[in-house]
């Protein structure tokens, strides 16, 4: 089909070049030879009277018109994907299709794995590409190389639609054979015992117990940086350490590890988390399915 002498098929050949700034990349992507896409490429620079890429060291960059085009050919390709994948009233366990999720380890402790273990009952055709919140850029999900994030309310983007799933608090976690912390955990020993902080992506995600601790002016003499929160119980199997984790997950270590809960001598905001997915796939049946799963979820955490 062709609007004004254009070739709507190479539309996404298109988003590749501009995507991907080379002709091999983009061949890769669309599964065309390079000889074909330098083809395409030429046909694309007589068409719009612009070189569209041009040398620059031993790469190609965009001009600054292929640059103006790249985000309304990408916008445009997801509108249509999201269009082929509008269905009257679906059974979820017809539906086919990967979904790429994004959470931090509290995330996938607390919310994806009940959701996995439903799909597994009522919609097996899912598949799930699980990926760290850690690494996630927020242009991920404008691009649509990412369905689905689920973190922090406070940190969903104003583009996309959004909804809060759960309100959780903090406690402290100590191994079951700590000698001084008993029932309760002083100001004094959170301060003076050694910490185990979970740090995600090298600090560029700041915790909310670390933003309490800065902002209260508590001092936190931390012995172990974590990756993640799921590594927590075993660094402090039987050692004195302390740390602060969200209670919810801190209940599922408890039923695991050798640790004790008790409540901590901070105040922590509590941590409110947002399922949010791009605005063009708010009818996706597969899209609709996983919300409305995680909002089960978080209905059953509440009771």
């Amino acid at each position: 089909m062709r609007i004004n002498k254009l070739d709507l098929n190479q539309l996404a050949l298109l988003d590749a070049l501009l995507l991907t700034r080379s002709v091999s990349r983009a061949a890769v992507v669309v599964h065309l030879s390079q000889p074909a896409v330098s083809a395409a490429l030429a046909k694309f620079r007589d068409y719009f009277g612009d070189p569209l890429m041009i040398p620059h060291g031993r790469n190609l960059v965009l001009t600054p018109f292929a640059e103006s085009l790249a985000e309304p050919v990408r916008d445009l390709l997801l509108q249509v994907r999201a269009l082929t994948r509008r269905r009257p009233e679906l059974d979820a366990s017809k539906i086919e299709r990967e979904i790429t999720i994004v959470g931090s380890d509290y995330v996938q402790s607390v919310f994806l794995a009940p959701l996995f273990r439903r799909a597994a009952h009522e919609a097996p055709g899912l598949r799930f590409d699980v990926r760290s919140i850690s690494g996630y850029i927020s242009g991920e999900l404008d691009q649509g190389d990412v369905d689905i994030v689920v973190s922090l309310a406070s940190g969903v983007s104003d583009r996309h639609p959004s909804e809060v799933l759960y309100q959780d608090d903090f406690s402290c976690l100590v191994w079951t054979g700590h000698q001084t912390v008993k029932d309760r955990l002083s100001l004094a020993q959170f301060q003076s015992l050694g910490h185990v902080a979970v740090v995600l992506g090298h600090g560029r995600v700041t915790t909310l117990d670390q933003i309490a601790i800065e902002e209260q002016g508590i001092r936190r003499r931390v012995e172990i940086r974590a990756p993640t929160f799921s590594m927590v119980p075993a660094f402090l199997e039987n050692t004195q350490r302390v740390a602060t984790v969200q209670t919810r997950l801190a209940m599922s270590m408890r039923s695991q590890w050798p640790i004790r809960l008790v409540r901590c001598p901070i105040k922590i905001s509590p941590v409110v988390t947002a399922v949010q997915w791009h605005r063009y796939q708010t009818l996706d049946p597969a899209i609709s399915w996983v919300r409305e799963t995680l909002k089960d979820v978080a209905r059953e955490l509440r009771h």
